[in-house]
């Protein structure tokens, strides 16, 4: 009997050593190893906010803009009023506010210039955004825009020009709605004129102003160009400093002909001859000052303003539009814009110093530098997205004084780039959501969701004060979501295991812990018996002691 304890002792005691060693390595390979191996190869992706990134695509931008109406008359008013609020009633984008007031009609009875109506119209109290009509007694037009944010119509003015100017000219309500539509699904809606040769938005532009000299031994050009660049185009764009950062550049190009043969056609004088660019040729010349320019030494959109000097073997060269007319016929300045790209001024020198000049003696041509700094102010104007105002019978603006803006096309502007910018970063956070939903190894930084967290809040803020009517703040927090979102979409740190797929993380990692897995996944049964015998467990137990006692007996008998 000591004999048969002592074997079924030492079995135990074999069998109590194996199933610790199970243990442990059951331990070591799945509670340490698997875990750790499962936490340093998962991607490491922050919680963003996909469900309020989905609910942009129900986001409603509307503008809130304030009209002030001041009449002589109180239903002169009313009507007005009313009939503003049922034409834009059904307006895409905006969500007009009008109110009105009945002014005294000694307070214009002495009024007959402009300056004095822009004293009457500065006791109302008007905002970035808002416009106030007021109507005149001694008004030649029907209706005159001034420079402010004040319209002036006469008592004959009909509302139906009234309601024309301020759509077309002032609140460019269909071409917003486009210019919203066109972001959001541009193959369902073609951009028109204004919005194809805007620039896009950019939180900074590069202006660069080029002086080409194609033959400098033949022509010398007598120009400054660093003045102009400093006394008239940064001032003019310190106006709109509002908008984005603009940065002025210059540059002289020589050696740089035109890449094409200009037909020569004769001129009203029968002696003479000039030079004909006809209009459909016009982008040919782009591409070639394209390579040349070294436009894009940054990462900013460039404006690009070309001055060419045409030599005098070329010259005088002309534009003649499609329909075979001269586009000038009283100026030695010729220019073409290039839509998103930028514009050219074509100058001829004139025609007196080329006709007394010797063959082998240089030319000196001053340019005419008023004409060129408005064409450039112009062609700046257009690019930037101050469009050209149609004609309407029997309204007129007030001209422009020196390079200041008009207030009310600065806030037309804002009122496009907020839109721009809003629609822009809602669709890029829209977009960099479905791409990190599809890829899950793409990683997700802290940095990158706290910008995601950002620009979705400031879209939303920026969108309730549109709403509320305050358009200067609007566009400043469109502005900053724009900024942040296009950060949060062009993180390097999105790319960073792109080129280390799920498949291939298991391909690599499955073949060294298999066979390490085997083993220890065979002891788990084991285990499980030793810690938890059963009814079979316990019958082979006696069976084992009972062979062994049977065993025993035949060797004493023996």
């Amino acid at each position: 009997m000591e004999k048969i304890e002592s074997i079924d002792h030492d079995f135990n005691i074999d069998e109590k050593y194996r199933v610790y060693a199970s243990v442990s390595f059951a331990v070591l390979l799945l509670g340490i190893g698997v875990p750790l191996w499962w936490q340093t190869t998962t991607v490491p992706r922050v919680t963003l906010p996909y469900t309020g990134i989905d609910e942009l695509s129900q986001l409603d931008i509307k503008i809130t803009t304030k009209i002030t109406i001041a009449a002589l008359s109180h239903n002169r008013a009313e009507l007005l009023a009313h009939e503003i609020k049922r034409t834009f009633a059904n307006a895409e984008i905006y969500q007009l506010n009008v109110e009105y007031q009945v002014i005294s009609n000694n307070l214009l009875a002495s009024v007959f210039v402009y300056h004095e109506l822009e004293k009457v119209a500065a006791t109302f109290d008007l905002d970035v955004g808002n416009l106030l009509l007021l109507e005149a007694t001694n008004l030649n037009d029907a209706v005159l825009v001034g420079s402010n944010r004040t319209l002036y119509f006469s008592t004959e003015t009909s509302i139906a020009t009234l309601i024309q100017v301020l759509s077309e000219w002032i609140l460019h309500d269909k071409s917003l709605a486009l210019t919203k539509n066109a972001l959001a699904e541009p193959t369902m809606y073609s951009l028109d004129e204004e919005n194809r040769r805007r620039f896009p938005a950019s939180p900074a532009y590069d202006v660069l102003i080029t002086l080409v000299n194609p033959d400098p031994q033949k022509l010398k050009i007598d120009w400054n160009l660093k003045t102009v660049t400093e006394e008239y185009m940064q001032p003019f764009l310190d106006e709109l400093s509002i908008l984005s950062n603009f940065s002025v550049k210059s540059q002289w190009l020589y050696l740089l002909p035109l890449d094409m043969n200009p037909r020569r056609v004769p001129d009203s004088s029968p002696s003479r001859r000039h030079f004909a660019l006809r209009e459909s040729v016009l982008p040919q010349l782009v591409t070639p000052l394209e390579k040349k320019l070294a436009s894009q030494v940054s990462l900013h959109p460039c404006i690009n303003l070309v001055v060419y000097m045409v030599p005098c073997d070329s010259a005088p060269l002309h534009i003649y539009t499609r329909s075979g007319h001269r586009s000038r016929t009283d100026s030695n300045v010729e220019a073409f814009l290039s839509p998103r790209w930028g514009g050219v001024v074509l100058i001829n020198p004139p025609s007196e110093i080329c006709d007394n000049a010797r063959e082998d003696e240089a030319v000196t041509v001053i340019p005419e530098e008023t004409a060129i700094v408005g064409t450039f102010l112009a062609q700046l104007r257009l690019l930037l997205g101050i469009p050209e105002m149609k004609s309407i019978n029997g309204a007129t603006a007030v001209p422009l004084v020196g390079l200041k803006s008009r207030d009310w096309e600065i806030d037309s502007l804002l009122r496009f780039r907020t839109v721009e910018q809003l629609t822009s970063a809602k669709l890029t956070l829209q977009s960099l959501a479905r791409l990190l939903k599809e890829i899950s190894n793409i990683v997700i930084t802290d940095i990158v969701g706290n910008r995601i967290n950002t620009a979705l809040d400031l879209v939303h803020e920026s969108a309730e004060h549109l709403r509320r009517g305050d358009l200067e703040r609007s566009f400043i927090l469109s502005k900053e979501a724009f900024i942040i979102s296009e950060a949060a979409f062009s993180d390097p740190t999105l790319l960073a295991l792109l080129y280390f797929p799920e498949d291939q993380k298991y391909a690599v990692y499955i073949p060294l812990f298999l066979p390490a897995m085997i083993p220890v996944l065979l002891s788990l049964k084991n285990i499980r018996r030793y810690y938890f015998p059963g009814k079979n467990s316990t019958e082979k137990k006696a069976d084992h002691r009972e062979s062994k006692n049977n065993e025993d007996n035949k060797l004493k008998v023996e």
